[in-house]
């Protein structure tokens, strides 16, 4: 927030501290809409992955992680418009309240960088599930990892350290050589949030769809990933009033209520887009099912188990019986274990690693 100049304070109009100009419920109408969305879909995915697939992993705890952050977020963010300030005008704005106002906006700040951060991580560690090994996906996908979390120590440094002491950003009274300029620093994380987020939503798609799928999987997946779309849409809105709030316009509170919204919508969309490709079990139990199916070995026992067993686990343990299967061993040989025409996943056609690693994601995606 920038200190205005005395021949801007003198075009301000006389303080009205009583019945004040507000920005309404817009915010808390779309918060409270959002925030119960991600909230379920975070559970449904924890649902699925633990109760259903129990095949739990780092990215699905690194999302329930992100949802605390963004309910923190959604939390700050209603209460510093509906309490500190931020869906007024400046002028009406009492000093002590600015005060409070400039330390919810450091907490949010921080909350902010946290929750989008692991959102971005959690999709990340996902990707390495349908990542074939030396792939230049997975390459790629170490790279964007790299640049997120290195964004993320950054910013969340120089959010600390950009007064010294940290008091100093919400007394503002203090000696403005106590902080750097508060623009340029989060400017850039605004843009570069927004960049990374288009990174990662990009990542896979040229795996996807050279993959040989109907078109409604097709569709399934444009969807999907229009709906990603979402999140850096807010993200760019986001940047834009950064932008505005703190390098063109002395009426912080007023313009600053844009960034609140659209902090808010990005992390509770980004929470339900990240979550979106984990509930396909849930969303298509048949296509599941008959996925399962496809990959059974052909015995008894996988007959049985293709029934309730997730793809995933079936492709996973049919990997196991490949490595398993060694002619050095006895009693471990193929020709031991099946008959010659008959082949543990492919049926009657051998597949090369390159097609394995192809159904696998197939099989995670859609």
């Amino acid at each position: 927030m920038r200190s205005p100049p005395p021949e801007v304070m003198a075009t301000w109009p006389r303080p009205n501290y009583v019945d004040p100009v507000t920005r309404g419920d817009t915010l808390m109408i779309v918060e409270l809409t959002l925030l119960p969305i991600a909230m379920i879909v975070v559970f449904l995915r924890m649902w699925v992955r633990i109760a259903w697939l129990k095949k739990s992993w780092w990215d699905d705890y690194l999302m329930l992680l992100a949802m605390v952050f963004s309910i923190g977020t959604t939390v700050l963010v209603i209460l510093a418009s509906r309490l500190y300030g931020w869906d007024r005008h400046v002028w009406d704005v009492k000093i002590p309240t600015l005060v409070t106002g400039r330390k919810a906006s450091l907490a949010g700040q921080t909350l902010f960088v946290l929750a989008s951060s692991t959102i971005k991580i959690s999709i990340l560690v996902s990707y390495f599930r349908i990542a074939p090994a030396k792939s230049l996906f997975r390459r790629l996908v170490w790279g964007v990892f790299a640049l997120v979390f290195a964004a993320f120590v950054v910013f969340l440094i120089a959010l600390w350290v950009q007064c010294i002491p940290i008091s100093s950003y919400w007394m503002l009274t203090s000696d403005h050589r106590d902080c750097i300029s508060e623009g340029p620093p989060l400017v850039v994380q605004s843009t570069l949030n927004v960049v990374t987020d288009f990174m990662i939503y990009a990542l896979p798609i040229p795996t996807l769809f050279s993959l040989s799928l109907p078109w409604s999987q097709r569709i399934g997946l444009v969807i999907l990933f229009s709906v990603g779309g979402l999140v850096m849409v807010a993200g760019s809105f986001r940047a834009y009033y950064v932008h505005y709030t703190l390098m063109k316009t002395y009426d912080a509170t007023w313009y600053g209520y844009q960034i609140w919204l659209w902090t808010s919508v990005e992390t509770n969309v980004g929470v339900i887009c990240g979550c979106i490709p984990a509930l396909k079990p849930l969303l298509f139990p048949s296509r599941a099912r008959k996925q399962g199916s496809k990959y059974a070995n052909g015995s008894t026992a996988s007959k049985r188990r293709e029934k309730i067993t997730p793809v995933i686990e079936q492709v996973e343990m049919d990997t196991r019986k490949l490595t398993d299967t060694d002619e050095s061993r006895p009693g471990t040989s193929t020709e031991a274990q099946h008959p010659p025409s008959v082949r543990p996943i492919s049926g009657d056609t051998d597949k090369s690693r390159c097609d394995f690693d192809i159904e696998q994601q197939k099989a995670y995606t859609y």
